[in-house]
């Protein structure tokens, strides 16, 4: 038997976390979009997706959460135009978005209620009907679990929106310039902040 050592078991299940692939410049996901800055979508489409040690380790969880299905269907990839999503659980028009987190918000984060809205519409351009919608935060540091049902904006404010960001983005990957960049606190998280400010 071959001797191995614990640096190469983390090594493994840091590779096996980034599930990196070559990158279509002409998808969007709905993941990358859903935040006021396109900042973050224009450098996970033109450099790859970027991760720092804790970034990693959350997206660990947080996979291993969305193993567990809960709704009919389960991890269930759906598009419009050039957007693609993979939603968390689907069944007979409700739409549920699983979130892991170190402290539940007292309401769902604004970049998370746009998540759901973009894939209520992916998900009726794909033929399913949404009803409802709700969130679930599950607190992995206090083990809590709290869902909270989302009132969706009109469908075709929401597809203007999306029809927007896809524009800008398009345009932005076509130029080689990043969009105009929009601070906020989601700065803090953001892998690409270094290099933003620099730009």
């Amino acid at each position: 038997m071959r001797d191995v050592t614990p640096d190469e078991i983390k090594a493994r299940i840091f590779n096996a976390m980034l599930d990196e692939k070559d990158r279509d410049k002409t998808v969007f996901y709905v993941t990358e979009i859903c935040y006021d800055c396109l900042r973050y979508a224009y450098y996970s489409i033109t450099e790859g997706r970027r991760y720092g040690m804790k970034d990693l380790i959350t997206t660990f969880v947080g996979k291993a959460v969305h193993l567990i299905p809960i709704l009919e269907k389960s991890e269930l990839e759906v598009s419009y135009k050039c957007v693609r999503g993979r939603v968390d659980d689907y069944e007979n028009g409700i739409l549920l978005e699983k979130k892991t987190v170190r402290k539940i918000p007292d309401k769902p984060h604004e970049h998370h209620i746009r998540q759901v809205e973009y894939y209520k519409v992916l998900l009726e351009e794909s033929g399913y009907p949404v009803d409802k919608i709700f969130i679930a935060y599950l607190d992995v540091a206090n083990n809590k679990l709290e869902v909270f049902e989302v009132k969706p904006r009109n469908t075709e404010e929401i597809k203007r929106e999306i029809d927007e960001k896809i524009g800008e983005l398009m345009k932005a990957v076509a130029l080689g310039k990043p969009p105009e960049r929009k601070f906020s606190w989601l700065c803090n998280y953001c892998p690409f902040f270094d290099r933003c400010v620099r730009e």
